[in-house]
């Protein structure tokens, strides 16, 4: 997920040259339950067992994307709040693009959409000619 602001956990994205006979599209709620009680057996990981084991017919990334970025019960939905916001603001200004090591800080945000924010964030900030970083940071 480092460029562009797509998310293709929806399996939109081609696994493999072997991904012919995998379904790609929407994910149906159906194929949610199929992952999420996986997930509860076996634990995370083993991304590519999942097909085995469980009969989805994904590949093991987009399960792994489907789950880190819309299935994890400890995920954070909505808007920032003002404090994630400032957060990743120093975070940025100390770290440069590490999403991911931003995401470990802000539990429940994923590193995607943080990415997002802060490209959404920019834009903004340089359509209205203002500096990336307030000037306290």
């Amino acid at each position: 997920m480092e460029s562009g602001s797509e998310d293709h956990s929806d399996g939109g994205a081609p696994c493999s040259a072997a991904a012919a006979a995998l379904k790609k599209g929407p994910w149906t709620s159906a194929e949610d339950s199929i992952l999420v009680a996986y997930v509860q057996k076996h634990g995370e990981g083993n991304w590519n067992n999942v097909q085995k084991q469980s009969g989805l017919y994904r590949c093991g990334k987009s399960c792994r994307l489907r789950w880190a970025n819309h299935l994890r019960p400890n995920l954070k939905k909505g808007a920032f709040t003002p404090e994630e916001e400032r957060l990743i603001i120093e975070l940025h200004a100390k770290l440069g693009n590490k999403w991911a090591r931003m995401a470990t800080q802000l539990p429940g945000r994923t590193d995607n959409e943080i990415k997002n924010y802060w490209n959404t964030r920019i834009k903004r900030r340089q359509r209205a000619g203002l500096p990336v970083y307030p000037p306290d940071i």
